[in-house]
């Protein structure tokens, strides 16, 4: 039977199934390999955030689109945030992490679907989840929706995975069929008038920094 991805089934089914690093990461690496990775990774971001001049505070209004297992959920709580609010589009996710966190605020859909509050947020971040948006269409409205609910001033933390990164990475394209890979200009399109403060790499991704006008 051909593969048909439906994202909502496809993520409520492998989180209900591993709700952990390994249902979120790399699938051949055990949650503890997982957790090695993601831990370098928070490195990496940690630096950026430092270089881009982003601080968490109690006052600061900070969504996160992905929230999935809840691994930066629990980072940006460690940090201080007070005003979180996580989306996921995954019921099992937005369950669970409201039962961890019942101070925040969860919204659980498909971002090109649900519509944020415009100019709400000082504070996005949508760390290895826009390769998951597999239809263009789809993509355009997310992202416009996400940068429509920030602030003007506000930071965007995204990852992107580009096919010009490394030769492994385009030729795999030919036979994933949950990931679709952008590059950098997919999202000035959508951002228009943006600009990038830092750029990273974020193992097989870039991590990226934007600022709104």
């Amino acid at each position: 039977m051909m593969f048909s991805y439906k994202p909502k089934t496809f993520w409520n089914e492998l989180l209900s199934n591993s709700f952990d690093l390994k249902g979120v990461g790399h699938y051949r690496m055990s949650n503890e390999e997982n957790l090695k990775m993601y831990e370098e990774k928070k490195i990496i971001l940690q630096k950026e955030m430092g270089k881009a001049g982003i601080t968490i505070t109690p006052e600061m209004n900070l969504v996160e689109i992905g929230i999935g297992v809840g691994f930066w959920t629990d980072y940006f709580n460690s940090l201080g945030a007070k005003n979180y609010t996580g989306n996921d589009i995954a019921e099992i996710s937005v369950i669970k992490m409201q039962e961890r966190y019942p101070q925040y605020n969860f919204l659980q859909g498909d971002i090109s679907e649900i519509r944020l509050h415009e100019d709400k947020f000082d504070l996005g971040v949508m760390i290895d989840v826009t390769q998951h948006i597999t239809e263009d269409e789809r993509f355009n409205t997310a992202m416009d929706n996400l940068w429509k609910s920030l602030k003007s001033g506000a930071k965007l933390i995204i990852t992107m995975w580009d096919p010009k990164k490394n030769v492994y990475l385009s030729n795999k394209l030919r036979l994933n069929r949950i990931e679709k890979p952008r590059g950098l200009e997919w999202y000035q399109k959508v951002f228009g008038n943006s600009e990038v403060i830092s750029t990273a790499d974020f193992n097989d991704k870039f991590l990226v920094i934007f600022r709104k006008p």
